[in-house]
């Protein structure tokens, strides 16, 4: 079972942690967070961003939901944001409790920027996508690589024998720019930050590990549907309700 884990407050803050295994790697730490936020990212045009200006660098009351895609021709994660799209759109993000508003979604590739706006036409242009070729931004927060073959995620209509067909008649439309759409093994996840903070954490281990849109507002809705003073709550993957604290 994939593993979501959550913080208070901030980076380096004791965690709970739905799964004990020893080798899944821990939330980063204040400082491997910190030099997280150093990292450039490229938007469509070129141009360059750090990462910390997109998450921790907008003041008071932001919630970010940052979601890692895979290469830029996984047909999974091409349903996936556009499922997202449909569900996760301004008017749902504002019933992010009052105190986190404005809520914001972005998206963050491993290919090149020239592969942004295509990506837009094939998904949605709903949410900012940004870009890190380098992959830098991916091995900071210690995000998996995996070339193991999955089932079809729910979130998706494609056979694993269709999406690889439409994936490779995209790369065929793209030219020699279809090779530029990022690591195949490349995995990646949902990371929410609240006031410049780490929230909560979700590393794919495969490519049909994205966390639907409703369960990430089940994950809003919980961490901020608490008393003062309590912790964060970690919602289990396989709960049929979200717990109430």
């Amino acid at each position: 079972m994939p593993i979501a884990q959550q913080m208070d407050g901030n980076a380096g803050a004791d965690m709970t942690d739905l799964d004990t295994s020893p080798d899944w790697p821990t939330l980063p730490s204040d400082e491997t967070l910190h030099q997280a936020y150093e990292i450039e990212l490229e938007t469509q045009n070129g141009d360059t961003i750090r990462f910390g200006e997109l998450v921790a660098g907008k003041g008071d009351s932001i919630t970010t939901i940052v979601i890692f895609v895979r290469h830029f021709f996984c047909i999974y994660d091409q349903d996936y944001v556009r499922k997202l799209a449909g569900k996760m759109h301004q008017n749902l993000l504002d019933t992010v409790p009052p105190d986190a508003r404005p809520a914001q979604v972005i998206i963050i590739g491993c290919g090149d920027h020239s592969m942004i706006i295509p990506y837009m036409e094939e998904t949605t242009d709903e949410f900012p996508i940004y870009s890190d070729p380098s992959g830098n931004i991916y091995d900071k927060l210690q995000m998996n690589r995996t070339t193991a073959f999955t089932e079809p995620p729910p979130y998706t209509e494609h056979s694993l024998r269709s999406s690889f067909a439409k994936c490779l008649k995209q790369i065929w439309k793209r030219g020699l720019a279809g090779f530029k759409g990022g690591n195949w093994d490349q995995q990646g996840g949902e990371w929410i930050f609240v006031d410049g903070k780490l929230r909560f954490a979700h590393r794919m281990e495969a490519a049909n590990d994205h966390l639907t849109a409703d369960r990430l507002m089940d994950i809003l809705k919980t961490d901020y549907d608490r008393k003062p003073g309590e912790a964060p709550v970690v919602v289990p993957e396989d709960a049929e309700d979200v717990p109430q604290v």
